[in-house]
């Protein structure tokens, strides 16, 4: 398993995304950071 970058909670799958330098995210945190960062 893998632990998301910013909550660190265990996750089976992550999504990483040039915006994070490919940092790993679960998929909430991840959608949470892209909606930010694609909003602004």
């Amino acid at each position: 398993m893998t632990n998301c970058k910013k909550c660190d909670t265990d996750v089976s799958k992550v999504y990483e995304c040039e915006h994070t330098e490919f940092e790993e995210y679960c998929k909430e945190c991840y959608t949470e950071l892209h909606y930010y960062l694609t909003e602004n």
